[in-house]
């Protein structure tokens, strides 16, 4: 999974340019990954093209490594000690997104979004998607998150 292919699929659900589909999911998935390692780390505000840097990415090294690749292999369930775990519980912390949110201020405000309710509902329909890829993919979220923090995304 890439940041491409999720754009791709918010394009289609949006109505929204290809371009700026990217621009909104690497916004979305920045903020995620920050959540998830419960530092600001200041991804947003990154040249994506650039990565993380190698400072970062060795602090990071043990968060994704040694874990288990995020299911149960009896269940088929999550393991919410894994990093598709730490996805799901970060996705689903989030709950409604109101235009005061932080994330969808962060999205209006580094695409360039005029409108605030726009910004709300481009944002929600791009947590709607990552959703839906961690119900039928959480391990191809895993791979897109974990090669994100070390500087592919």
């Amino acid at each position: 999974m890439s940041i491409e292919s999720l754009a791709g699929m918010f394009s289609l659900k949006s109505g929204v340019e290809q371009s700026m589909s990217i621009s909104i999911i690497r916004v979305i998935v920045g903020f995620l990954a920050q959540k998830m390692i419960g530092q600001d780390i200041g991804i947003g505000d990154m040249d994506m093209k650039q990565g993380m840097g190698q400072g970062i990415a060795s602090k990071l090294s043990g968060f994704f490594g040694g874990r288990g690749r995020g299911r149960d292999s009896g269940s088929g369930s999550v393991d919410s000690g894994s990093a598709a775990g730490n996805i799901g519980s970060v996705l689903s912390g989030l709950g409604a997104l109101n235009p005061d949110h932080e994330l969808v201020k962060s999205v209006q405000q580094k695409t360039g979004i005029q409108n605030a309710e726009q910004a709300r509902q481009y944002t929600q329909q791009g947590i709607d998607i990552l959703k839906e890829q961690f119900t039928s993919n959480p391990q191809g979220l895993q791979s897109l998150f974990s090669g994100y923090l070390a500087g592919g995304g």
